[in-house]
């Protein structure tokens, strides 16, 4: 109850601010009109003191023509000044209706929470109470404003391309691409007012698009590293035991960085990984609902650090060769894709054995997906002055709204960049600091605050249905 009382003190003093705020980006608009005025205004000035000090005075066309070729410069400045003050004008109308759906969604949460006959709830209410209103393009509010602006720069911009022609004065009829240019500004000047408003209504903030871990996430590594793991070292180890990532930190489970090396040095330890059931049919699903798939993975192999320069030459070799053959695989029918992959391959054009092993196990076990990342670099760090490119790094260029991972930290870290991360249930990230007694060791899994906007998921399909309830 203290945290509702608490939440509601602080919707009270964010209705205040927003609003105070939304009338000072109004006033600012206001003076900000004022200033574009005073410009428009300083060609007329410039002119009149001209010919009042000009002998050549006869005539005020003239005299226009007379400035050359000073007064076209000044006309083609203030008409692109002009254009932008307008497009700062438009971010302040943006800002100020974005102001104004906070409010209105802060009203509709008293109202919605006022225990009243609905009949009566609805005379009270005047104001909007809909996070979608006003709309960002406002045609019959700003778009007069916008064409206001469009006539004073256009003008002046049609004013310098004449004198700029060498046009007589006593000439009457201007050159055709003048009018033209001063019609493709007046254009140019609508468009920018679309695009700032379709971007504020489709993609500020967040673009509808979902990041997606491969590992434990679309596949079963965990029982796929098990098999592996006792074939080539012998050592027997249960899916379920792997408590902690990497498999080294933990001493009870007895498994040393050669061991988990021998396992990822092997190609099909990444080629042969058994998807997750329902996760291609998911994935189909979302995309459906026109929701961008973005993929990514941290895969730093192979690891030929400490080989011999034979040992190395031997395992880049077998990993190309296990990449062609599933490019051969994935492309089989489209002769011209397998063939530029397989190029691409051969002379290191910008690619890697295990980018392509990725992309093609993708496309074999058709989970459809719209972008691939293997990140370089750390893996860890969502400092943006970091500059690694990561899934931090691509989730905050991109403004990724949704995100699905397994590993509880990057989870958290990510919760501060999307809105939504959704953290699929996995035996290495449950939040406890019990875990890990028999080792005395915390594993790196100590427990931590989680926010609010990490949801545990235990399958695909919850991933889908919460998706749906919260688009």
């Amino acid at each position: 109850m203290d945290k509702e009382n608490e939440f509601e003190g602080y919707l009270n003093a964010e209705y205040r601010h927003i609003a105070e705020a939304h009338f000072r980006t109004i006033e600012a608009i206001s003076s900000f009109f004022r200033y574009y005025l005073l410009i428009m205004s300083l060609p007329v000035t410039l002119l009149a003191l001209a010919i009042g000090i000009s002998s050549q005075s006869e005539s005020i066309i003239e005299a226009i023509f007379g400035l050359r070729p000073l007064l076209p410069v000044i006309l083609i400045v203030i008409s692109l000044v002009g254009f932008g003050v307008l497009i700062y004008i438009i971010n302040l109308r943006m800002d100020a209706v974005l102001y104004a759906r906070t409010i209105n969604a802060i009203r509709k949460h008293f109202y919605d929470g006022l225990d009243i006959d609905i009949n009566k709830k609805l005379r009270m209410r005047v104001l909007p109470q809909s996070p979608s209103q006003p709309q960002f393009m406002e045609r019959q509010y700003f778009l007069p404003v916008v064409l206001s602006f469009a006539l004073f720069n256009s003008f002046y911009l049609f004013c310098s391309l004449i004198l700029f022609s060498g046009t007589p004065a006593t000439e009457i009829i201007t050159p055709w691409w003048s009018w033209f240019a001063a019609l493709a500004f007046i254009f140019i000047h609508y468009l920018t007012y679309w695009r700032y408003a379709y971007h504020r209504e489709h993609s500020y903030l967040k673009s509808y698009a979902i990041g997606v871990d491969i590992d434990g996430v679309l596949n079963k590594h965990r029982q796929h590293f098990c098999r592996l793991l006792k074939e080539k070292t012998g050592i027997p180890l249960k899916p379920e035991e792997i408590s902690t990532i990497p498999l080294h930190d933990c001493p009870a489970l007895k498994i040393s960085r050669e061991d988990e090396k021998k396992v990822f040095n092997d190609p099909l330890y990444w080629s042969e990984m058994e998807p997750i059931n329902e996760a291609a049919h998911d994935l189909d699903r979302l995309r459906n609902m026109n929701l961008k798939i973005h993929i990514f993975s941290h895969r730093d192999w192979p690891n030929t650090f400490g080989m011999s320069a034979e040992d190395k030459n031997k395992t880049k070799q077998q990993w190309r060769l296990r990449a062609l053959e599933l490019v051969d695989q994935a492309y089989g029918r489209k002769a011209l894709s397998k063939l530029w992959r397989q190029t691409r391959l051969k002379f290191k054009i910008r690619t890697s054995p295990i980018k392509q092993m990725t992309e093609c196990w993708l496309r074999l076990n058709t989970l459809n997906f719209d972008t691939l990342t293997i990140e370089r670099g750390s893996e860890d760090v969502a400092d943006p002055q970091g500059n690694f490119r990561n899934r931090f790094y691509i989730a905050r260029k991109k403004q990724i709204k949704f995100f699905v991972e397994d590993d509880l930290e990057k989870a958290v870290k990510l919760a501060y960049i999307c809105d939504v991360v959704f953290l699929l249930n996995q035996p290495y990230n449950q939040n406890s600091d019990e875990r890990c007694s028999s080792c005395e060791r915390s594993c790196k899994q100590e427990k931590i605050d989680v926010p609010s906007n990490v949801i545990r998921v235990q399958s695909w399909d919850d991933i889908y249905k919460a998706v749906r309830r919260l688009s």
